[in-house]
């Protein structure tokens, strides 16, 4: 719409009761429906959340929210029913608005506005913001520029008030289960949970929906970060992104302080979803992890799953991602044993193993989770009964399979169990998947 001209504009309806307002035409990018949002944790209510456009992440205002008096304008409404106008205002915005006019050389009485300096009045850093944003920096997202050949980076997610959200998988030692008791905090502002006693400290822990502004109880897992245990509804699966797929705060979010501190970046998930990416150190905020050294070299991360009552272990590196077992597979004539069936994935099928099917392995009961993992240029989903723990052993708690692991451990899994960790609550078996798909013939190569 930009060569409409200079002295044409957009003429946009900002509710029902004929309010409207005029957008300079070389402002207008485009048109479209309202898209699917994301929120933004810390926002200012008129910034309703960011979309996925065009492979970048679109901030998305409401348009009438952001004219309203400050009284007004920080108070949320349902999500608008209408159209979005794409225009630029330092880097691309979305702005919801109620219908559209038409494109006009004369407003007919509606008021021009000058959008670059509206957002920039509207959303100017507020107090507070300046110490989130600078927590942050160590884990904000740079601008893109990586190689064709770099690989997946690795992101924990989370659940908070049915909401996903992501911290780098880096900054995550363990997860687990929250007590059914905790401890109370010395400053309830800052810890709102209390703490739990975990590897012979105090855990503060903190709810990560009521951090993010969220309405919502605390829930039942805990990430423990570098001094903080942050408790969501659920955590896991581990994600794997392209580096091309990870994005920056948009420039025009910046502005909004604790909003920019918060949120460290965006990952486009292959769906066309977003997920919020979260500053492990602006989470903190008045707790101690930011002080807390990096975890040592020598460790470990291994994802633990549940196979008919026995827990094993899988390097998280290995580990693609974790859902829910699929409601049905296509069957494979004379299928090799263990091979539970193909699943339809993008870009081709996915061999399917249910470790149950192996000698040795009893069978078991409730809801079965699908484990995707990746060794030696093959894929395949593994059928197991739970994947819901994140543990960092020492690798000097690491130890070769004793000789006869298998009847030890699980008979026709033996071969694939070529370490033990030891951990404090026993030894957990752990399983190499490149060993698992060598013996799996019929694994698929790997797909995006």
């Amino acid at each position: 719409m930009a060569e409409a001209g200079r002295e044409r504009v957009l003429v946009v309806a900002l509710d029902g009761e004929g309010l409207r307002v005029a957008l300079p035409a070389e402002l207008v990018r485009g048109l479209a429906p309202v898209p699917a949002l994301t929120r933004v944790p810390g926002a200012p209510a008129c910034l309703v959340g960011l979309a996925e456009s065009r492979g970048t992440a679109l901030p998305v205002l409401d348009l009438a929210r952001l004219l309203a008096p400050a009284s007004v304008r920080e108070t949320p409404r349902p999500a608008l029913q209408g159209r979005m106008v794409v225009a630029e205002a330092d880097g691309p915005v979305g702005l919801l608005v109620a219908g559209i006019v038409g494109l006009k050389a004369d407003p007919g009485g509606a008021a021009i506005l000058d959008l670059p300096g509206l957002i920039a009045g509207r959303l100017a850093r507020r107090p507070g913001g300046d110490a989130d944003a600078a927590a942050s920096r160590s884990h904000a997202v740079p601008p893109r520029a990586v190689p064709d050949s770099a690989p997946d980076v690795a992101f924990l997610a989370l659940t908070a008030a049915g909401r996903s959200y992501a911290l780098p998988l880096d900054a995550v030692e363990a997860v687990t289960r929250r007590p059914e008791s905790v401890a109370p905090a010395s400053d309830a502002r800052a810890v709102p949970l209390g703490t739990m006693s975990w590897r012979g400290r105090a855990l503060p822990l903190v709810d990560l929906a009521a951090r993010l502004g969220l309405a919502g109880g605390a829930g039942t897992r805990v990430a423990v970060l570098r001094g903080l245990g942050l408790v969501a509804e659920r955590v896991g699966p581990v994600l794997r992104v392209r580096p091309e797929a990870i994005d920056p705060v948009p420039r025009t979010l910046r502005r909004a302080g604790p909003a920019a501190g918060l949120a460290a970046g965006f990952l486009r998930r292959d769906d066309g979803t977003l997920v919020c990416l979260l500053s492990p150190q602006a989470l903190a905020g008045a707790a101690e992890p930011a002080r807390a050294a990096p975890f040592a070299a020598g460790t470990e991360p291994i994802v633990v799953v549940d196979l008919a009552g026995n827990a094993y272990g899988l390097p998280a590196g290995a580990v693609r991602r974790v859902e829910r077992a699929p409601d049905a597979l296509v069957r494979v004539p004379r299928a090799p044993d263990g091979l539970a069936g193909m699943l339809a994935v993008r870009g081709g099928t996915l061999p399917v193993l249910d470790l149950r099917r192996h000698p040795g392995v009893p069978p078991g009961i409730g809801s079965r989770r699908l484990v995707v993992v990746e060794a030696g240029g093959a894929r395949a989903g593994l059928l197991v009964d739970g994947a819901a723990r994140l543990v960092r052993p020492e690798t000097a708690a690491i130890r070769p399979a004793p000789h006869g692991a298998a009847g030890e451990f699980a008979e026709g899994l033996g071969a694939a169990l070529t370490r033990v960790a030891d951990l404090p609550g026993g030894p957990l078996p752990l399983i190499d998947p490149a060993a698992l798909l060598r013996r799996a013939a019929f694994a698929g190569r790997s797909v995006a």
